[in-house]
């Protein structure tokens, strides 16, 4: 149900979103909360996301943003490139999101420490959630504490990184 995307770059007449679900060392899931001054759902909780600019890819935006958001680098990080939906945001039905997955190697506090870091952060602190099941089930129950919207496609995506996820630990449990 997740469209592939070619990585072309961004039309001027649409706005395209990429997202990223970040998994820690130890798989729990990184969410954060948006700050209390943000422009865009002030203290909701969502994925590291944003516009793309026009000219870039999803991966260079998604690059972008994770570096504006969290103070990661390229060099620190690869993405996993995982689909297109449709908008999981609220407020922008019938474009599209780019979803992607990475793995971060950092604890919770070096993660907030990171985002305390960056030059006007749109980010008030990150939390972890145990796995895709617990994430489903705050994003069913606690709809209005979120940024990104429980959808049939976000149901479509969140059953992929399920998959991918047990499929690397059944992986790395046979080396």
């Amino acid at each position: 149900m997740l469209k592939q995307e070619n990585n072309k770059s961004l039309a001027k007449d649409k706005i395209e979103f990429v997202s990223c679900l970040m998994t820690n060392q130890k798989g729990n899931i990184v969410i954060f909360k948006r700050s209390g001054d943000s422009k865009l759902d002030a203290g909701k909780y969502d994925f590291c996301s944003g516009h793309m600019k026009e000219g870039e890819t999803p991966t260079q935006a998604m690059y972008r943003e994770i570096r504006e958001e969290i103070g990661l680098m390229p060099e620190q990080i690869r993405l996993e490139k995982i689909g297109t939906i449709g908008t999981p945001h609220k407020k922008y039905e019938e474009t599209l999101c780019h979803m992607y997955h990475t793995k971060i190697n950092a604890d919770i506090e070096k993660i907030n420490e990171m985002i305390k870091t960056v030059e006007n952060p749109e980010l008030e602190e990150a939390i972890l959630v145990e796995n895709i099941n617990a994430l489903r089930e705050k994003m069913q129950e606690e709809n209005n504490n979120y940024r990104t919207i429980y959808t049939k496609q976000m149901k479509y995506f969140l059953e992929a990184m399920e998959q991918r996820i047990s499929k690397k630990e059944e992986t790395e449990k046979g080396r």
